[in-house]
């Protein structure tokens, strides 16, 4: 699995650059589902799956800048949903708890299996935790999985997903929300948006006075386009599409989109395939995503060379934004970011890895000052990988 070094670039008088360096990280071999999460102290927390004897441990350690802590277990099961594209999440919340989410497999006896949500919380950071609790009220034998999780105060944080409750009866599934607090405790649960994708990562953020959710949308025509809803004074808004790719597909294509904000200044990240052409997109706002500048394609099919998508997105301070996602050619799939100006002007690509197509999961990916951590699976028998990328300029 190769790293680039040091790439950087000029652009408009000034030499931005990225920086791409290997970062070591505590998870062991076979791990996998990594996910990062930033904490109200700055440090970025790393989660992830490894093997521990016949079952598969939670496991999370923090990241200051310099070094990792300690890892801490936060559960070992042996029916872990250990699908990369939903992994589970560890987070720190203002008032220092750490809250963990995972999903558990749910037998049904039919063609596909079903999952549930479930949290639990430490007050000690991580050394001890609450019993678990499932997350949903809902208890059919059906999938409630792809959660995104986000503080929203000091003891409290929002947690949404898919959930299909309505699939037997609707053959469609929900966005669903619910409240979880230092306590361990869930209220508030809530229907975002009743006609959703059924297998696409979900990505929330912060908001002024709630939260911003993006995910990839459906209606009866299977038009699958990328979706944002503002949680405002509790509830909801009607969600809004953010382009019309008009994408129809009978599937789905397991691509959900990414987004961040910086400020009032936000970005949102996605894969489409309209009329059969892949493509990497991204859309910018300067009003928390009340409205949307037109899309600027970053990735597009050149023969055989096309982009796969499975997205991760981070805006910097200047406004600028790092876009990473995959990208399969020739030679195999390689893991590139791209730098985004402000003004949606491209400011430079850069190779993060490279390797076999299967060797790569979903990216994910958070800011630290004015480095950047990311996070992804390597080949299945070296596990977890970390590198951070340095912005700034020379």
């Amino acid at each position: 699995m190769g790293f680039v070094a040091f790439l950087s670039w000029r652009f408009l008088g000034a030499e931005p650059r990225a920086e791409v360096r290997k970062l070591p990280n505590p998870a062991r071999p076979g791990s996998m589902a990594p996910s990062l999460s930033a904490g109200p102290d700055g440090k970025v927390i790393l989660s992830w799956l490894e093997p521990a004897a016949a079952e598969l441990a939670l496991k999370f350690a923090e990241w200051d800048g310099k070094t990792w802590s300690r890892p801490e277990m936060v559960a070992q099961r042996s029916d872990f949903d250990v699908y990369a594209e939903a992994p589970p999440s560890v987070l720190r919340l203002a008032g220092g708890t750490v809250l963990a989410i995972w999903g558990q497999d749910i037998k049904t006896g039919g063609k596909w299996d079903g999952s549930y949500l479930f949290s639990n919380v430490s007050a000690n950071g991580g050394k001890h935790w609450s019993p678990s609790i499932r997350v949903h009220s809902d208890t059919s034998l059906s999938e409630h999985s792809f959660s995104s999780v986000i503080g929203v105060g000091p003891a409290q944080a929002l947690v949404i997903w898919l959930d299909a409750r309505d699939y037997d009866t609707k053959d469609r599934y929900r966005l669903m929300s619910a409240v979880v607090d230092s306590k361990g405790t869930v209220s508030d649960e809530k229907t975002v948006d009743s006609d959703t994708c059924t297998c696409c990562p979900t990505a929330l953020i912060r908001a002024p006075q709630g939260a911003l959710a993006a995910y990839r949308g459906h209606n009866p025509e299977d038009i699958r386009d990328i979706k944002v809803a503002r949680l405002a004074d509790g509830n909801w808004q009607q969600a809004h599409t953010v382009h019309d790719d008009l994408w129809k597909i009978n599937a789905c294509p397991v691509n959900g989109p990414a987004l961040a904000s910086e400020g009032r200044r936000l970005a949102v990240l996605w894969f489409t395939a309209s009329q059969d052409k892949p493509e990497v997109k991204i859309a910018m706002s300067n009003d928390l995503g009340s409205t949307f500048q037109a899309p600027v394609t970053l990735d597009s099919p050149n023969g055989d060379d096309r982009p796969v998508g499975h997205v991760a997105l981070s805006l910097l301070e200047d406004g600028d934004a790092i876009a990473v996602w995959l990208h399969h050619g020739a030679s195999g799939t390689e893991l590139i970011g791209e730098r985004i100006s402000s003004a949606g002007q491209h400011a430079g690509r850069f190779t993060i890895a490279s390797g076999a197509e299967t060797g790569f999961s979903y990216p994910r990916i958070q800011r630290l000052g004015d480095q950047l951590v990311i996070s992804w699976t390597g080949k299945s028998n070296k596990g977890v990988r970390t590198a951070t990328i340095f912005t700034g300029t020379n």
